[in-house]
């Protein structure tokens, strides 16, 4: 057979199962070749037909590309992409321009999903078709894993929704893009995307904005998806003193979105004051990083001091939650050495 005929059928193979494509399932890739297959396979087990698979290699050096394409070769649902290297936003973008699935999913090359991850997202869909819905994660440090369990809500609408995403969004649940399950129209309809140049808190972001044009809304117990937190130079666990501009960016994301946003002003400013909440919850991030850096205990409470007196300039307004409150009232009331108790708690 000609490489003309082979790459006619693959093409036609590509076309028929894009006409019942449910999932999109993009999968962006940097020099992953130590965990990839695992990811692969875990998605490829199932022979699940309505599912297809976007690689989207971000200019990796090592040996990823040949890795996904032999997957490539095998399995007509991958559609494998390479591109220079511009980061995770430009990489997941790329994938959204050309899924074709009802549904979009993400999933990271060092992470992977449960057996009948599929069938499992069917049941639940035909249970309750969310236009938003987040499931439970493991977490596996190559020793161990150990579960995270969420539990299970569901909004039918709006109004209903509102305090869950709110309190998703302070309590960080939201965070990430793994291990929820999206409506590809409302993405596009709305051009929602993940900031470009920002590395960190972008796909906080475009939650954030997602979360701002759906309906319903539903939190799951059950586990799909494990997270690989044995990786110690993975991005979300890498260090990054530069963390304030990659927040500004995300920020900016969000801010743009919200002045768009078809929503009631009332819910606007629930979305700034968990965004507030978020700025102030920084400052213990930052007291963390002093602490790794040995700073000494008189300069981390005038450091630490410096911080609330900027925060508490913008006067800014937070949730009305127990919750925040008890994460605020440190900062608000400048008692630096029970930030920084709590942040030598949270770095032991």
């Amino acid at each position: 057979m000609s490489i003309l005929n082979i790459t006619m059928k693959k093409y036609e193979a590509i076309s028929d199962i894009n006409k019942t494509i449910r999932y999109s399932v993009i999968v962006p890739l940097f020099n992953a070749e130590k965990t990839i297959r695992r990811c692969l396979d875990s998605l490829l087990s199932e022979k699940y037909k309505a599912a297809e698979i976007i690689i989207v290699n971000d200019g990796s050096t090592d040996d990823s590309e040949k890795i996904c394409q032999l997957f490539s070769q095998k399995n007509a649902c991958i559609r494998y992409i390479k591109k220079e290297n511009g980061g995770v936003s430009t990489a997941r973008n790329e994938g959204l321009d050309i899924a074709g699935g009802e549904y979009v999913l993400f999933v990271d090359s060092d992470d992977y999903v449960v057996p009948n991850f599929f069938a499992t997202l069917d049941a639940a869909r035909e249970k309750e078709d969310a236009d938003f819905r987040m499931f439970s994660c493991s977490y596996d440090n190559g020793k161990t894993k150990k579960d995270r369990i969420l539990p299970t809500v569901s909004y039918a609408d709006r109004c209903s929704a509102m305090p869950a995403i709110i309190n998703a969004i302070c309590r960080k649940t939201i965070n990430g893009p793994v291990a929820k399950i999206y409506k590809r129209s409302i993405i596009n309809e709305h051009q929602i995307r993940f900031p470009v140049g920002a590395s960190v808190a972008e796909d906080r972001a475009f939650n954030i904005c997602y979360s701002m044009f759906i309906n319903s809304f539903s939190i799951s117990e059950e586990v799909l998806y494990i997270v690989n937190t044995d990786n110690n130079q993975s991005l979300s666990r890498r260090r990054h003193d530069d963390l304030r501009n990659q927040f500004a960016i995300a920020k900016r994301c969000f801010e743009d979105t919200l002045a768009v946003a078809p929503i009631p002003e009332s819910e606007k400013e629930q979305y700034r004051c968990a965004i507030n909440f978020g700025d102030c919850r920084y400052i213990y991030h930052e007291a963390k990083l002093l602490f790794a850096d040995q700073v000494g205990w008189i300069k981390r409470q005038i450091i630490l001091g410096k911080h609330c007196d900027e925060i508490n300039h913008k006067q800014m307004r937070y949730p009305h939650t127990r919750y925040c409150t008890l994460i605020t009232l440190p900062v608000r009331l400048r008692l630096t050495w029970v930030i920084d108790a709590i942040a030598w708690k949270l770095t032991h």
